[in-house]
């Protein structure tokens, strides 16, 4: 059992008293393994956000063939 005291951690037992039993257990261990996370390597590193390539993009290396051959040609 964990107590959490509604004098020092607020904002913490208020989202907690909202929640089931279970779903408040469940919650604890998310915030416990976050914070497990935090402790041994720091904040998680932010993932670059890969962008699909624009249809021009994909498209160029084709395109340039093309022009290629056309100008290969008397």
């Amino acid at each position: 059992m964990v107590h959490i005291g509604a004098a020092t951690q607020r904002e913490l037992h208020a989202d907690l008293a909202t929640l089931p039993a279970r779903a408040r257990a469940e919650r604890l261990r998310q915030l416990a393994l976050l914070g497990l996370s935090y402790l041994r390597g720091g904040p998680p590193k932010a993932q670059a956000h890969l962008e699909a390539p624009t249809p021009a993009d994909r498209l160029a290396p084709r395109r340039e063939r093309l022009l290629q051959a056309l100008g290969d040609e008397p």
